[in-house]
């Protein structure tokens, strides 16, 4: 029983936010696996496939936040007559969210083959 907790003190685990963050935009990254842990003196690393589950959902959340992001933009712009100057700041600040979004969800939306068990 002592060996195995031994085992356990010689790697590295990655936190488990950082491997939902990893799987969930795992189409920017191009990973086909997720690193789990890693070993200090080896340096091996124990990887498992990346769930599409995650990825698809943070795609779909990048896009919705992309469009509710533009809409909300229009809707400020007509409440104020089209007069940009009325807007403030928040104006460019939401074009920025928009196009970043976007941008993340279109690289995040290419197609990822899970690797396969070896």
């Amino acid at each position: 029983m002592s060996h195995s907790s031994n085992d356990s003190a010689d790697y590295i685990v990655v936190s488990p936010f950082m491997r939902i963050l990893n799987h969930s935009l795992a189409g920017i990254t191009e990973s086909r696996r997720i690193a789990v842990r890693i070993n200090k003196q080896t340096m091996d690393v124990d990887y498992e496939p990346t769930n599409l589950w995650f990825k698809r959902a943070a795609t779909t959340v990048l896009f919705g936040i992309t469009i509710a992001t533009f809409l909300y933009r229009r809707k400020r712009l007509e409440r104020v007559g089209g007069l940009v100057s009325l807007t403030g700041a928040s104006r460019p600040i939401m074009s920025g969210i928009a196009w970043t979004t976007g941008i993340a969800a279109v690289l995040n939306s290419r197609p990822i083959t899970p690797e396969s068990p070896e």
